[in-house]
């Protein structure tokens, strides 16, 4: 996922289940009478720009994640990933001000931290959800599709397939 930021492991036969995340520290700093505002010191670049709340990922009705938004160039993008659509990149709903506020407790937002227009946006994205549930059967159709391409080059390592210069070593007379 985008807000997930990959941690090197010691072992290299290990691998991590899950990347682990990197909060920004956040400070409220107030310089004067107008200029009070959450600044992010990362000086070497360790914070995920990305990054919302530690309980993102408890929300147990919707799951996020950011969009490119291109809306000023054509939307293509955007109008695919919002579509209803869901087996089509589609399925996304954009998230606005007051979806953004109600869901406090998992996203840890503040009116402050939103855009003018309302939007939580991160640099060209802007933040979306959906259903949990369709989001895991979108995951799942998803998976099904990356299995079976994987079923078939299995197939045709374990019974050679001459034509792509696969062979098995009974073909090649070595068995």
């Amino acid at each position: 996922m985008a807000n997930e930021k990959v941690v090197p492991v010691k072992d290299p036969k290990k691998t991590v289940e899950k990347p682990k995340q990197v909060a920004p520290e956040k400070k409220t700093e107030k310089h004067g009478e107008f200029y009070d505002v959450n600044i992010v010191r990362d000086f070497y670049g360790k914070a995920d720009p990305f990054y919302i709340s530690e309980n993102i990922h408890k929300d147990p009705d919707y799951a996020y994640r950011f969009l490119r938004d291109d809306t000023k160039t054509g939307g293509k993008n955007i109008s695919i990933k919002t579509s209803n659509l869901l087996f089509d990149k589609g399925g996304w709903k954009i998230a606005t001000k007051d979806f953004l506020l109600s869901r406090k407790e998992f996203l840890g937002l503040t009116e402050k931290e939103l855009a003018a227009d309302g939007f939580l946006r991160r640099g060209d994205t802007i933040l979306a959800f959906m259903p949990k549930g369709l989001f895991k059967e979108k995951q799942a159709d998803k998976q099904k599709k990356a299995n079976e391409a994987m079923n078939v080059i299995k197939r045709k390592v374990a019974e050679g397939d001459p034509g792509k210069g696969l062979q098995t070593a009974k073909q090649l007379g070595m068995k």
